[in-house]
Protein backbone atom coordinates (compact mmCIF):
# COMPACT_ATOMS: atom_id res chain seq x y z
CA UNK A 1 0.00 0.00 0.00
CA UNK A 2 1.37 3.18 -0.96
CA UNK A 3 1.93 5.81 1.85
CA UNK A 4 1.02 9.46 2.45
CA UNK A 5 2.99 11.83 1.40
CA UNK A 6 4.31 14.43 -1.16
CA UNK A 7 5.54 11.84 -3.58
CA UNK A 8 5.76 8.13 -2.74
CA UNK A 9 8.01 6.31 -5.28
CA UNK A 10 7.18 8.84 -8.04
CA UNK A 11 3.11 8.75 -7.20
CA UNK A 12 1.57 12.46 -6.43
CA UNK A 13 -1.05 11.88 -3.11
CA UNK A 14 -3.76 13.48 -2.02
CA UNK A 15 -1.22 16.47 -0.78
CA UNK A 16 -0.27 17.28 -4.54
CA UNK A 17 -1.53 20.96 -5.23
CA UNK A 18 -2.46 19.72 -9.10
CA UNK A 19 -5.29 17.56 -7.12
CA UNK A 20 -8.65 19.08 -6.65
CA UNK A 21 -10.62 19.07 -4.08
CA UNK A 22 -13.81 16.57 -3.64
CA UNK A 23 -16.77 18.45 -4.91
CA UNK A 24 -20.31 18.98 -2.96
CA UNK A 25 -21.95 16.36 -5.36
CA UNK A 26 -19.16 13.90 -4.36
CA UNK A 27 -17.38 13.41 -7.83
CA UNK A 28 -14.42 11.60 -6.77
CA UNK A 29 -11.53 13.43 -8.85
CA UNK A 30 -8.49 12.60 -6.74
CA UNK A 31 -8.28 9.12 -8.02
CA UNK A 32 -8.49 10.32 -11.54
CA UNK A 33 -5.83 13.42 -11.02
CA UNK A 34 -3.98 10.57 -9.12
CA UNK A 35 -3.65 8.44 -11.62
CA UNK A 36 -3.15 11.37 -14.41
CA UNK A 37 0.26 12.64 -12.48
CA UNK A 38 1.45 8.82 -11.85
CA UNK A 39 4.60 9.14 -13.76
CA UNK A 40 4.33 5.03 -14.15
CA UNK A 41 0.27 4.05 -14.47
CA UNK A 42 1.36 0.86 -14.12
CA UNK A 43 2.95 0.81 -10.99
CA UNK A 44 0.22 2.77 -9.69
CA UNK A 45 -2.63 0.59 -10.67
CA UNK A 46 -0.83 -2.32 -9.47
CA UNK A 47 -0.74 -0.44 -5.94
CA UNK A 48 -4.69 0.04 -6.67
CA UNK A 49 -5.46 -3.16 -7.44
CA UNK A 50 -3.23 -4.81 -4.55
CA UNK A 51 -4.53 -2.85 -1.93
CA UNK A 52 -5.07 1.11 -2.64
CA UNK A 53 -3.31 3.93 -1.96
CA UNK A 54 -3.24 6.19 1.57
CA UNK A 55 -4.72 8.83 1.68
CA UNK A 56 -5.57 11.40 4.71
CA UNK A 57 -4.31 8.24 6.48
CA UNK A 58 -7.51 5.79 5.11
CA UNK A 59 -6.85 3.40 2.48
CA UNK A 60 -8.68 4.22 -0.60
CA UNK A 61 -9.61 1.80 -3.51
CA UNK A 62 -11.22 2.64 -6.73
CA UNK A 63 -14.01 0.91 -4.94
CA UNK A 64 -14.64 3.75 -2.90
CA UNK A 65 -15.84 6.36 -5.51
CA UNK A 66 -19.70 7.51 -6.30
CA UNK A 67 -18.84 9.27 -9.62
CA UNK A 68 -15.59 9.67 -11.82
CA UNK A 69 -14.24 12.95 -14.06
CA UNK A 70 -16.30 13.64 -17.14
CA UNK A 71 -13.14 14.58 -18.97
CA UNK A 72 -11.88 11.08 -19.14
CA UNK A 73 -10.84 9.81 -22.40
CA UNK A 74 -12.34 6.43 -24.21
CA UNK A 75 -8.54 5.40 -24.36
CA UNK A 76 -7.65 6.10 -20.58
CA UNK A 77 -10.82 4.49 -19.28
CA UNK A 78 -9.41 1.27 -21.34
CA UNK A 79 -6.15 1.83 -19.99
CA UNK A 80 -7.16 2.10 -16.57
CA UNK A 81 -9.84 -0.52 -16.53
CA UNK A 82 -7.11 -3.18 -18.00
CA UNK A 83 -4.59 -1.98 -15.57
CA UNK A 84 -7.17 -2.85 -12.28
CA UNK A 85 -8.25 -5.82 -13.75
CA UNK A 86 -4.69 -7.24 -14.86
CA UNK A 87 -5.68 -8.01 -18.22
CA UNK A 88 -3.99 -7.52 -21.84
CA UNK A 89 -6.64 -7.03 -23.65
CA UNK A 90 -10.33 -6.21 -22.74
CA UNK A 91 -11.59 -7.36 -25.98
CA UNK A 92 -10.65 -10.82 -25.23
CA UNK A 93 -12.62 -10.61 -21.78
CA UNK A 94 -16.49 -9.64 -22.75
CA UNK A 95 -17.85 -13.04 -21.77
CA UNK A 96 -16.67 -12.98 -18.64
CA UNK A 97 -16.79 -8.99 -17.90
CA UNK A 98 -21.00 -10.01 -19.62
CA UNK A 99 -21.20 -12.86 -16.46
CA UNK A 100 -19.77 -10.60 -13.92
CA UNK A 101 -22.16 -7.68 -14.67
CA UNK A 102 -25.25 -10.26 -14.20
CA UNK A 103 -24.04 -11.17 -11.51
CA UNK A 104 -23.18 -7.61 -9.83
CA UNK A 105 -27.23 -6.87 -10.81
CA UNK A 106 -27.99 -9.98 -8.79
CA UNK A 107 -26.22 -10.21 -6.20
CA UNK A 108 -27.62 -5.79 -5.69
CA UNK A 109 -31.15 -6.82 -6.24
CA UNK A 110 -31.76 -10.32 -4.57
CA UNK A 111 -28.82 -10.06 -1.58
CA UNK A 112 -28.51 -6.59 -1.22
CA UNK A 113 -32.50 -5.59 -1.80
CA UNK A 114 -31.57 -2.52 -3.55
CA UNK A 115 -33.60 -1.69 -6.65
CA UNK A 116 -31.55 -0.70 -9.48
CA UNK A 117 -32.45 2.06 -11.79
CA UNK A 118 -34.66 0.51 -14.30
CA UNK A 119 -31.85 1.86 -17.00
CA UNK A 120 -29.49 -0.61 -15.38
CA UNK A 121 -31.68 -3.43 -14.99
CA UNK A 122 -32.11 -3.07 -18.95
CA UNK A 123 -28.55 -2.64 -19.95
CA UNK A 124 -28.14 -5.32 -22.95
CA UNK A 125 -25.12 -7.63 -23.40
CA UNK A 126 -21.60 -5.88 -24.30
CA UNK A 127 -20.24 -6.62 -27.33
CA UNK A 128 -17.28 -4.42 -27.30
CA UNK A 129 -15.16 -2.18 -25.59
CA UNK A 130 -17.14 1.10 -26.77
CA UNK A 131 -19.77 -0.74 -24.59
CA UNK A 132 -17.59 -0.90 -22.07
CA UNK A 133 -16.93 2.63 -22.17
CA UNK A 134 -20.68 3.76 -22.30
CA UNK A 135 -21.05 1.70 -19.20
CA UNK A 136 -18.61 3.97 -17.36
CA UNK A 137 -19.22 6.82 -18.82
CA UNK A 138 -22.68 6.91 -16.82
CA UNK A 139 -20.98 6.92 -13.53
CA UNK A 140 -20.29 11.02 -14.54
CA UNK A 141 -22.04 13.93 -13.04
CA UNK A 142 -23.81 15.59 -15.86
CA UNK A 143 -23.49 19.00 -14.11
CA UNK A 144 -22.92 20.30 -10.99
CA UNK A 145 -25.83 21.69 -9.13
CA UNK A 146 -27.47 18.62 -10.48
CA UNK A 147 -27.01 15.93 -7.83
CA UNK A 148 -25.27 12.68 -8.18
CA UNK A 149 -28.34 11.09 -10.59
CA UNK A 150 -27.45 7.58 -11.56
CA UNK A 151 -23.23 7.91 -11.05
CA UNK A 152 -23.48 6.03 -7.60
CA UNK A 153 -25.84 3.62 -8.97
CA UNK A 154 -23.53 2.61 -12.06
CA UNK A 155 -20.49 3.03 -9.84
CA UNK A 156 -22.10 0.01 -7.42
CA UNK A 157 -22.79 -2.00 -10.25
CA UNK A 158 -18.96 -1.35 -11.08
CA UNK A 159 -17.69 -1.91 -8.13
CA UNK A 160 -19.40 -5.53 -7.63
CA UNK A 161 -18.73 -6.65 -11.19
CA UNK A 162 -14.77 -6.43 -10.53
CA UNK A 163 -15.54 -8.64 -7.39
CA UNK A 164 -16.83 -11.05 -9.34
CA UNK A 165 -14.87 -10.52 -12.48
CA UNK A 166 -12.15 -11.13 -9.73
CA UNK A 167 -13.14 -14.77 -7.95
CA UNK A 168 -14.02 -15.97 -11.60
CA UNK A 169 -10.40 -15.22 -12.96
CA UNK A 170 -9.39 -17.18 -10.03
CA UNK A 171 -11.79 -20.07 -10.08
CA UNK A 172 -13.62 -19.62 -6.75
CA UNK A 173 -17.04 -20.89 -7.64
CA UNK A 174 -15.69 -24.73 -6.10
CA UNK A 175 -14.30 -23.85 -2.44
CA UNK A 176 -17.41 -26.06 -1.07
CA UNK A 177 -16.40 -28.40 -3.25
CA UNK A 178 -12.62 -28.00 -2.07
CA UNK A 179 -13.75 -27.86 1.30
CA UNK A 180 -15.69 -31.11 1.38
CA UNK A 181 -12.58 -33.18 -0.56
CA UNK A 182 -10.27 -31.86 2.33
CA UNK A 183 -12.58 -32.36 5.09
CA UNK A 184 -13.21 -36.35 3.61
CA UNK A 185 -10.08 -36.11 3.27
CA UNK A 186 -9.15 -35.37 7.28
CA UNK A 187 -10.94 -39.11 8.05
CA UNK A 188 -8.66 -41.73 6.37
CA UNK A 189 -5.57 -43.24 8.20
CA UNK A 190 -2.06 -42.13 6.62
CA UNK A 191 -1.08 -44.32 3.70
CA UNK A 192 1.97 -44.60 5.15
CA UNK A 193 1.99 -44.86 8.91
CA UNK A 194 -1.56 -46.01 9.85
CA UNK A 195 -2.02 -42.98 11.86
CA UNK A 196 -5.58 -41.63 11.77
CA UNK A 197 -5.82 -38.13 13.34
CA UNK A 198 -9.69 -37.96 12.61
CA UNK A 199 -12.25 -40.07 12.94
CA UNK A 200 -15.89 -39.66 12.56
CA UNK A 201 -18.19 -42.26 14.70
CA UNK A 202 -21.21 -40.16 14.13
CA UNK A 203 -21.72 -38.76 10.18
CA UNK A 204 -24.88 -36.12 10.37
CA UNK A 205 -26.94 -35.25 7.18
CA UNK A 206 -27.63 -31.41 8.62
CA UNK A 207 -24.92 -29.68 11.32
CA UNK A 208 -21.99 -30.66 12.88
CA UNK A 209 -20.31 -34.35 12.72
CA UNK A 210 -19.20 -36.26 16.37
CA UNK A 211 -15.91 -36.83 15.39
CA UNK A 212 -12.76 -37.91 17.70
CA UNK A 213 -9.20 -35.52 17.21
CA UNK A 214 -6.30 -38.15 18.00
CA UNK A 215 -2.70 -35.99 19.33
CA UNK A 216 -0.31 -38.95 17.95
CA UNK A 217 2.41 -37.08 19.23
CA UNK A 218 1.02 -36.73 23.05
CA UNK A 219 -1.36 -39.81 22.72
CA UNK A 220 -4.02 -37.87 23.58
CA UNK A 221 -7.50 -37.64 22.32
CA UNK A 222 -10.21 -35.28 22.05
CA UNK A 223 -13.69 -35.78 21.47
CA UNK A 224 -15.71 -32.65 19.82
CA UNK A 225 -17.91 -31.76 16.83
CA UNK A 226 -16.64 -30.68 13.81
CA UNK A 227 -18.32 -29.46 10.03
CA UNK A 228 -16.92 -28.00 6.91
CA UNK A 229 -18.37 -24.83 4.56
CA UNK A 230 -16.98 -23.26 1.41
CA UNK A 231 -17.74 -19.43 0.94
CA UNK A 232 -20.27 -18.87 -1.83
CA UNK A 233 -20.10 -15.78 -4.13
CA UNK A 234 -22.31 -13.66 -2.59
CA UNK A 235 -20.05 -13.99 0.56
CA UNK A 236 -16.91 -13.19 -1.29
CA UNK A 237 -18.43 -10.06 -2.67
CA UNK A 238 -19.46 -9.05 0.26
CA UNK A 239 -15.92 -9.60 2.20
CA UNK A 240 -14.26 -7.66 -1.43
CA UNK A 241 -16.13 -5.25 -0.84
CA UNK A 242 -15.96 -4.67 3.31
CA UNK A 243 -12.10 -5.09 3.15
CA UNK A 244 -10.29 -1.64 2.81
CA UNK A 245 -7.91 -3.31 0.47
CA UNK A 246 -10.69 -4.59 -1.66
CA UNK A 247 -8.89 -7.53 -3.14
CA UNK A 248 -9.79 -10.85 -3.18
CA UNK A 249 -6.61 -11.91 -1.67
CA UNK A 250 -7.82 -10.37 1.13
CA UNK A 251 -11.56 -11.32 0.37
CA UNK A 252 -11.02 -15.19 0.16
CA UNK A 253 -8.92 -15.96 3.81
CA UNK A 254 -11.66 -18.02 4.65
CA UNK A 255 -13.00 -19.18 1.20
CA UNK A 256 -12.02 -22.88 2.74
CA UNK A 257 -13.50 -23.20 6.62
CA UNK A 258 -13.70 -25.80 8.95
CA UNK A 259 -15.01 -25.33 12.78
CA UNK A 260 -14.50 -27.12 15.73
CA UNK A 261 -16.63 -27.50 18.91
CA UNK A 262 -14.79 -28.30 22.12
CA UNK A 263 -15.26 -29.12 25.92
CA UNK A 264 -12.55 -26.98 27.13
CA UNK A 265 -9.99 -24.54 26.67
CA UNK A 266 -7.66 -27.58 27.40
CA UNK A 267 -8.86 -29.45 24.42
CA UNK A 268 -8.54 -26.09 22.46
CA UNK A 269 -4.66 -26.92 23.11
CA UNK A 270 -4.59 -30.17 22.11
CA UNK A 271 -6.64 -29.58 19.14
CA UNK A 272 -4.72 -26.84 17.50
CA UNK A 273 -1.27 -28.15 16.81
CA UNK A 274 -2.74 -31.49 15.44
CA UNK A 275 -4.94 -30.05 13.00
CA UNK A 276 -2.17 -27.67 11.91
CA UNK A 277 0.07 -29.80 11.37
CA UNK A 278 -2.15 -32.54 9.55
CA UNK A 279 -2.83 -30.10 7.05
CA UNK A 280 1.05 -29.11 6.77
CA UNK A 281 1.93 -32.21 6.88
CA UNK A 282 -0.93 -33.65 4.07
CA UNK A 283 -1.45 -29.81 2.00
CA UNK A 284 1.57 -28.23 2.20
CA UNK A 285 0.01 -25.84 4.43
CA UNK A 286 2.32 -22.94 5.22
CA UNK A 287 2.01 -19.50 6.56
CA UNK A 288 -0.10 -20.25 9.65
CA UNK A 289 -1.74 -17.49 11.55
CA UNK A 290 -2.94 -18.65 15.13
CA UNK A 291 -6.16 -16.16 15.57
CA UNK A 292 -7.42 -15.18 18.81
CA UNK A 293 -10.81 -13.66 19.61
CA UNK A 294 -11.46 -13.20 23.40
CA UNK A 295 -11.11 -16.83 23.68
CA UNK A 296 -7.67 -17.81 25.29
CA UNK A 297 -5.57 -15.71 27.42
CA UNK A 298 -1.65 -15.45 26.95
CA UNK A 299 -0.69 -18.07 29.05
CA UNK A 300 -3.07 -20.25 27.11
CA UNK A 301 -1.86 -18.64 23.70
CA UNK A 302 1.93 -19.41 24.45
CA UNK A 303 1.40 -22.72 25.77
CA UNK A 304 -0.39 -23.40 21.55
CA UNK A 305 2.49 -21.48 19.98
CA UNK A 306 5.41 -23.41 21.81
CA UNK A 307 2.99 -26.49 21.34
CA UNK A 308 2.61 -25.64 17.62
CA UNK A 309 5.89 -24.50 16.84
CA UNK A 310 7.57 -28.04 17.90
CA UNK A 311 5.20 -30.15 15.80
CA UNK A 312 5.48 -27.90 12.57
CA UNK A 313 8.99 -27.62 12.88
CA UNK A 314 9.23 -31.18 12.13
CA UNK A 315 8.06 -31.20 9.10
CA UNK A 316 10.52 -28.42 8.21
CA UNK A 317 10.59 -24.45 8.18
CA UNK A 318 7.64 -22.40 8.01
CA UNK A 319 6.97 -19.45 9.51
CA UNK A 320 3.64 -19.38 12.12
CA UNK A 321 2.42 -15.30 13.55
CA UNK A 322 -0.39 -15.04 16.70
CA UNK A 323 -2.72 -12.04 16.56
CA UNK A 324 -5.42 -10.85 18.58
CA UNK A 325 -8.36 -10.43 16.95
CA UNK A 326 -11.51 -8.17 17.27
CA UNK A 327 -14.23 -8.29 14.51
CA UNK A 328 -16.58 -5.51 13.99
CA UNK A 329 -19.46 -7.31 13.05
CA UNK A 330 -19.40 -9.71 15.71
CA UNK A 331 -21.12 -9.37 19.23
CA UNK A 332 -19.05 -8.50 22.38
CA UNK A 333 -18.94 -12.09 23.20
CA UNK A 334 -18.17 -13.88 20.25
CA UNK A 335 -15.00 -16.21 20.83
CA UNK A 336 -13.60 -18.40 19.29
CA UNK A 337 -9.24 -19.54 18.06
CA UNK A 338 -8.65 -19.74 14.13
CA UNK A 339 -6.04 -21.08 12.30
CA UNK A 340 -5.50 -19.41 9.03
CA UNK A 341 -2.61 -20.02 6.04
CA UNK A 342 -2.15 -21.14 3.02
CA UNK A 343 -2.58 -24.87 1.32
CA UNK A 344 -3.01 -26.77 -1.88
CA UNK A 345 -6.01 -28.77 -2.72
CA UNK A 346 -7.23 -29.88 -6.05
CA UNK A 347 -9.48 -27.66 -7.97
CA UNK A 348 -13.03 -28.03 -7.23
CA UNK A 349 -12.19 -31.01 -5.30
CA UNK A 350 -11.54 -33.41 -7.82
CA UNK A 351 -8.93 -35.48 -7.19
CA UNK A 352 -7.63 -35.82 -9.81
CA UNK A 353 -7.33 -31.75 -10.64
CA UNK A 354 -4.53 -29.52 -10.60
CA UNK A 355 -3.81 -28.53 -7.18
CA UNK A 356 -4.63 -24.95 -6.12
CA UNK A 357 -3.40 -22.48 -3.60
CA UNK A 358 -6.22 -21.62 -1.40
CA UNK A 359 -6.38 -19.72 2.19
CA UNK A 360 -8.17 -21.47 4.43
CA UNK A 361 -9.47 -20.89 8.02
CA UNK A 362 -10.29 -23.60 11.17
CA UNK A 363 -12.21 -21.95 13.66
CA UNK A 364 -12.44 -23.90 17.12
CA UNK A 365 -14.57 -22.96 19.54
CA UNK A 366 -15.91 -24.00 22.95
CA UNK A 367 -19.31 -25.62 22.88
CA UNK A 368 -20.95 -23.57 26.03
CA UNK A 369 -19.39 -20.36 24.21
CA UNK A 370 -23.25 -19.48 22.71
CA UNK A 371 -21.32 -17.55 19.87
CA UNK A 372 -24.44 -17.77 17.71
CA UNK A 373 -27.26 -16.78 20.38
CA UNK A 374 -29.11 -13.43 20.68
CA UNK A 375 -27.19 -10.79 18.69
CA UNK A 376 -24.51 -13.32 17.84
CA UNK A 377 -26.53 -14.95 15.50
CA UNK A 378 -25.30 -15.43 11.97
CA UNK A 379 -28.27 -13.41 10.35
CA UNK A 380 -27.58 -10.55 12.46
CA UNK A 381 -23.68 -10.90 11.86
CA UNK A 382 -24.49 -10.92 8.25
CA UNK A 383 -26.83 -7.91 8.43
CA UNK A 384 -24.17 -6.21 9.99
CA UNK A 385 -21.90 -6.45 7.17
CA UNK A 386 -24.72 -5.85 4.47
CA UNK A 387 -25.08 -2.66 5.41
CA UNK A 388 -21.65 -1.81 6.15
CA UNK A 389 -21.38 -3.11 2.00
CA UNK A 390 -24.29 -0.59 1.45
CA UNK A 391 -22.59 2.02 3.21
CA UNK A 392 -19.38 1.59 1.08
CA UNK A 393 -21.03 1.10 -2.09
CA UNK A 394 -24.30 3.67 -2.05
CA UNK A 395 -22.54 6.39 0.61
CA UNK A 396 -25.95 5.62 3.47
CA UNK A 397 -28.85 4.13 2.96
CA UNK A 398 -32.44 5.16 4.17
CA UNK A 399 -34.64 4.30 7.42
CA UNK A 400 -36.82 2.55 4.88
CA UNK A 401 -34.17 0.21 3.72
CA UNK A 402 -32.92 -0.76 7.37
CA UNK A 403 -36.04 -1.97 7.98
CA UNK A 404 -36.08 -4.22 5.15
CA UNK A 405 -32.66 -5.85 6.14
CA UNK A 406 -33.53 -5.73 9.92
CA UNK A 407 -36.86 -8.04 8.75
CA UNK A 408 -34.94 -10.22 6.85
CA UNK A 409 -32.63 -10.67 9.72
CA UNK A 410 -35.62 -10.96 12.48
CA UNK A 411 -37.25 -14.01 10.06
CA UNK A 412 -34.27 -15.51 10.05
CA UNK A 413 -32.83 -15.35 13.88
CA UNK A 414 -36.52 -15.18 15.98
CA UNK A 415 -35.20 -11.87 17.48
CA UNK A 416 -37.99 -9.05 16.98
CA UNK A 417 -37.51 -6.47 14.16
CA UNK A 418 -37.15 -3.36 16.71
CA UNK A 419 -34.54 -5.11 19.12
CA UNK A 420 -32.52 -5.76 16.31
CA UNK A 421 -33.12 -2.48 14.82
CA UNK A 422 -32.20 -0.79 18.26
CA UNK A 423 -28.61 -3.06 18.49
CA UNK A 424 -27.65 -2.01 14.74
CA UNK A 425 -28.29 1.58 15.88
CA UNK A 426 -26.33 1.10 19.29
CA UNK A 427 -23.59 -0.92 17.87
CA UNK A 428 -22.77 -0.02 14.30
CA UNK A 429 -24.83 3.11 12.58
CA UNK A 430 -24.53 6.52 12.19
CA UNK A 431 -27.00 9.61 11.19
CA UNK A 432 -25.82 11.09 8.23
CA UNK A 433 -26.38 14.48 8.15
CA UNK A 434 -26.33 16.97 5.23
CA UNK A 435 -28.05 19.80 3.38
CA UNK A 436 -30.84 18.03 1.15
CA UNK A 437 -31.93 14.92 2.12
CA UNK A 438 -35.33 14.67 2.33
CA UNK A 439 -35.18 11.40 4.26
CA UNK A 440 -33.61 10.34 7.96
CA UNK A 441 -30.25 8.28 6.30
CA UNK A 442 -27.88 6.32 8.13
CA UNK A 443 -24.39 4.78 7.11
CA UNK A 444 -22.15 1.46 8.93
CA UNK A 445 -19.98 4.24 11.99
CA UNK A 446 -16.62 2.60 10.49
CA UNK A 447 -17.01 3.51 6.81
CA UNK A 448 -18.58 6.71 7.26
CA UNK A 449 -15.99 7.92 9.50
CA UNK A 450 -13.53 6.31 6.66
CA UNK A 451 -15.13 8.27 4.37
CA UNK A 452 -15.10 11.67 6.07
CA UNK A 453 -11.84 11.49 7.82
CA UNK A 454 -10.12 10.95 3.50
CA UNK A 455 -12.35 13.25 1.68
CA UNK A 456 -14.76 11.30 -0.20
CA UNK A 457 -17.67 12.61 1.94
CA UNK A 458 -17.14 16.54 1.67
CA UNK A 459 -16.93 17.20 5.37
CA UNK A 460 -18.39 20.83 4.85
CA UNK A 461 -21.55 19.50 3.12
CA UNK A 462 -22.59 16.28 4.87
CA UNK A 463 -21.69 15.10 8.45
CA UNK A 464 -22.21 12.01 10.78
CA UNK A 465 -24.47 12.09 14.20
CA UNK A 466 -23.25 9.32 16.97
CA UNK A 467 -27.18 7.11 17.93
CA UNK A 468 -25.61 5.66 20.36
CA UNK A 469 -27.60 6.21 23.72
Amino acid sequence: MIKEGPMMGGIPTQQSKDVPKTEKFQQWYPITDLYRNAPDKKQFMDAMRKGGINIKGENITPIDFFATSPDLSDDEIIEAIEGYLDVENLENKIEALNDALVKAKDYIENYLHKDLPKEIKNLKDIKSTADIIKIFKRTVVAKEGEGVGLSPAYCALISVAVASFEFGKKEMDGLTKESEFLYESMFKADENTGVQNFHCPQKERTGYDKVIIYDDVDQSTVIGNAYFRGKNEDSLISKFINKPEATAEEAAKDGIGFKFEVKTVEDIKKVVPVVARYFKKNFGAKDFVFGNTKLLDQADIDEVREKSEKQLGALGEGSLTVVNYKNEYSNKNFKKFGINGNLYVPVRGDVDGMRIKRQFEVQIVLVDNDNETGFSNHFVYEMAKKLSVVTRLFGSFTEKYLDIVCNEASVESGISIEKIKRYMKDSFLVEIEAHGYSRKRYASRKTATRFLKSGIFPDKQIGIRDIRP
